[in-house]
């Protein structure tokens, strides 16, 4: 599924969704209860690239007492952001789900494809314009997002993470010489911006 330019969520008052515990059977540090993760995607502005796509198949959360933790189910249908969208604080969401109480260390993001359109004036070498970029291998377990602390998940809490998808940092021009640039090189990496909090419905 891919997402419309500019069709994205400003932000938190948006509608939750209401969807099931996913298949969890282990416990977390906090025991008992409910609690709901959602995640948020934003950029920033970059000179060089126009667009750049990037499809996900699956955010999940880690945790040290128990198995891994589904917000958005590789079962689910992937997503496409281009993250030029989510520039000067624009945010889109990418996964919302009720999960177990709990603390969690890790949350990944799965990247199945990229790709990137370069900005008028800059061409790769063969005269286009356009790439598809090779995800490396690791991604099978996916892009590890830097948090600032561990996500604790409390019952009856909604918690927000906005995480950054930083162009620049993650799409690296190879060989830029005048207008002509040799190659893009994906280097996954991904931090948290934000992290808010509010009580369930």
């Amino acid at each position: 599924m891919s997402v419309p330019r500019l069709a994205v969520f400003f932000l938190l008052g948006t509608v939750v969704l209401t969807t099931g515990l996913v298949g969890c059977s282990g416990t977390n540090e906090v025991t008992g209860g409910s609690s709901q993760v959602r995640v948020l995607l934003t950029d920033a502005p970059s000179d060089s690239i126009e667009s750049a796509n990037v499809t996900i198949s699956r955010v999940y959360l880690t945790s040290d007492a128990g198995p891994h933790v589904d917000v958005m189910p590789a079962g689910d249908p992937s997503v496409t952001y281009d993250l030029l969208d989510l520039r000067n604080g624009v945010e889109a969401l990418l996964a919302d789900r009720v999960v177990p109480a709990g603390t969690y260390g890790q949350l990944r993001l799965v990247v199945e494809s990229a790709d990137v359109t370069l900005v008028p004036g800059l061409t790769f070498e063969d005269g286009t314009n356009f790439r598809s970029l090779k995800v490396p291998s690791g991604m099978q377990s996916g892009i590890k997002v830097q948090l600032a602390t561990p996500i604790d998940a409390d019952p009856g809490e909604i918690t927000i993470v906005v995480v950054d998808f930083d162009v620049n940092q993650n799409f690296v021009l190879q060989g830029a010489t005048g207008t002509t640039v040799n190659d893009v090189l994906f280097t996954p990496l991904l931090q948290e911006k934000r992290r808010d909090g509010l009580a369930m419905p």
